[in-house]
């Protein structure tokens, strides 16, 4: 499923204003199915916040204004409304994850188009989610990108959810799922030390 974008504005039948492009997103929205669903269910029902500097407001963050981010922004803008709302005092963190990893890997971070979209369009996996109050959150901050990675307790990394799917199949994802040291070994799976 791809969605369309007028990218010039002007009329699309003229040649040399309203061209239609392809979305940058498209690839993303290709192989995640689920996640096409939703953004195909809330086309067009975004408002777009620039800030005086020309930058998209987001989530409470910055991001540059460019074709790329305001796709990202808006399908991240579709997610958040297809989810409940995030408890006060909790943050909610992402990841883009590999195939069958999503329940083991503990890097998070609550920057959803930013960070967790470009991944998860990389990974081809699915996109996960785990609500943690805000206090607790600041201890597994990362030097990473500035205020916006974590790498989160196991315990914790356990109980994420899944984007886009019925319980049912969440419950086969995550039978599937295995730790980053895990490699497959003949019939069955080894730790690697």
């Amino acid at each position: 499923m791809r969605k369309q974008l007028n990218i010039t504005g002007g009329n699309p039948e003229t040649p040399t204003e309203g061209k239609i492009q392809e979305s940058p997103i498209h690839e993303l929205l290709d192989n995640n199915p689920e996640l096409a669903k939703i953004y195909s269910e809330r086309i067009n029902t975004y408002e777009m916040v620039i800030n005086e500097s020309g930058q998209i407001l987001s989530d409470g963050q910055t991001y540059e204004n460019n074709l790329k981010m305001r796709a990202l922004v808006e399908l991240a803008d579709a997610i958040r409304k297809g989810l409940t709302d995030v408890q006060d005092g909790h943050v909610r963190l992402w990841r883009g994850n590999r195939p069958n990893e999503a329940g083991h890997n503990p890097s998070y971070t609550n920057s959803l188009e930013g960070i967790a979209l470009p991944f998860l369009r990389g990974y081809n996996g699915v996109l996960s989610y785990i609500d943690v109050p805000r206090e607790e959150a600041r201890k597994y901050l990362t030097s990473g990108v500035k205020d916006s990675e974590f790498i989160l307790p196991s315990e914790l990394v356990k109980n994420v959810k899944i984007v886009g799917f019925t319980p049912e199949e969440v419950d086969e994802i995550k039978k599937k799922a295995r730790p980053l040291f895990e490699t497959k070994q003949g019939n069955g799976w080894t730790i690697v030390d």
